[in-house]
């Protein structure tokens, strides 16, 4: 096989393994099987919801990655600080406010959040 031909064999395999129209579970390894049952095993789940829950919890990685808040503090252990940080000022400044008051708050952050 010359290199053209492999190259061309590589981007054919890579456009079928991105086919969003291909079931992903012909793509699946023994392997993947394996580590999916004793995931799904040790956590008490299905191995739906195992996954399920896998790719919730990938998707906000991926939003915290991409935060606002981490694409302008460029060190993790910064950006974890002042996340930690913001939650207690958040917490203490919770815990000074009335019922009526966090209520409030919570339905104008609940209809803008609806809004979007």
């Amino acid at each position: 096989m010359t290199n053209g031909e492999k190259e061309r064999s590589e981007k054919k395999r890579a456009r079928t393994r991105d086919d969003e129209r291909r079931p992903v579970w012909l793509e699946a390894t023994e392997s993947f099987y394996q580590k999916l049952n004793r995931i799904a095993r040790r956590c008490e789940l299905s191995r739906y919801e195992a996954l399920s829950r896998g790719l919730d919890a990938l998707r906000r990685e991926v939003e915290v990655k991409n935060s606002a808040l981490n694409q302008t503090i460029k060190n993790p252990g910064q950006s974890e600080v002042f996340r930690r940080s913001m939650g207690k000022v958040s917490r203490s400044y919770g815990a000074t406010s009335s019922e009526e008051e966090r209520r409030e708050r919570a339905r104008k952050s609940a209809q803008a959040r609806w809004s979007r």
